[in-house]
């Protein structure tokens, strides 16, 4: 076997090894069968079952609601910051603050929950839905930084800002007018990254999501200890179809 046909065969193997589980997944969603062991037959009745299905729905719309808040929230904080960091780069404590945002990426999720666990409960904040979106937003407030980041020192090479602040704009006018305009594709690419973090994370919810909070990852978490059915796998299915679309449209976004 040549060069090129070994490079072939290897990365169909690596490709193979990650996706054929889903593969398996999707089409063991249709099976006519309590159990996945055996194929009974074709059926969509998972799927009617899973959209019937009041406590997965509700989950899923809580989930929903909660990656949009947190995206939100991590969006405008890594607007702010990034502008901070790439149009004022002189301010005190500027390495410091830029090294902190690479923390939550290094941080094991683990440790991250624990402790934000442990400062809610020495704090006094209650856990509620509202703790659970800014402990999410802290998670993906790297990626949505790190993409406007780069967008904004792109467009400083240009120089368009202060072509418009020579002719006679302020500096809002010209974040309003020019920047913002120019950064909208890093906004949308990391606001939907920030949505895919907080939609599939479950270690963080797993230790801050208070009484009454059930995400959608945690509710999967609880099926799976009575065994997977094919429901479960009509549900993975749907949110792998929903996160494909997400980043799909992240990177149609970052292309721009």
């Amino acid at each position: 076997m040549n060069r090129k046909g070994f490079l072939a065969a290897y990365c169909a193997g690596v490709y193979g090894f990650l996706y054929l589980p889903l593969a398996v997944m999707f089409a063991f969603s249709f099976n006519d069968a309590r159990r996945n062991v055996i194929w009974k037959g074709f059926t969509l009745h998972w799927y009617s079952s899973l959209f019937q299905n009041a406590e997965l729905i509700s989950a899923l719309l809580t989930t929903i609601k909660l990656a949009c808040l947190a995206s939100l929230i991590a969006s405008v904080l890594g607007l702010l910051s990034s502008y901070a960091m790439t149009r004022h780069p002189a301010f005190r404590g500027r390495g410091v603050y830029t090294s902190l945002f690479s923390i939550p990426l290094m941080m094991p999720e683990i440790v991250m929950g624990v402790g934000l666990l442990s400062f809610f409960v020495r704090a006094g904040i209650p856990l509620n839905f509202w703790s659970l979106a800014c402990a999410h937003a802290l998670i993906a407030l790297p990626y949505t930084a790190g993409s406007m980041r780069a967008r904004l020192l792109s467009l400083k090479e240009c120089r368009l800002e202060e072509a418009a602040m020579d002719l006679g704009a302020s500096e809002w006018q010209a974040f309003l007018k020019i920047t913002l305009p120019l950064a909208r594709p890093a906004i949308i690419a990391g606001a939907l990254l920030a949505f895919t973090v907080s939609f599939e994370d479950f270690v963080t919810s797993f230790f801050i999501a208070g009484i009454g909070i059930v995400t959608m990852p945690i509710k999967i978490y609880s099926m799976m200890k009575f065994g997977v059915t094919p429901e479960i796998n009509a549900m993975a299915c749907c949110l792998l179809v929903l996160t494909v679309i997400l980043m799909a449209i992240y990177s149609w976004e970052e292309r721009k």
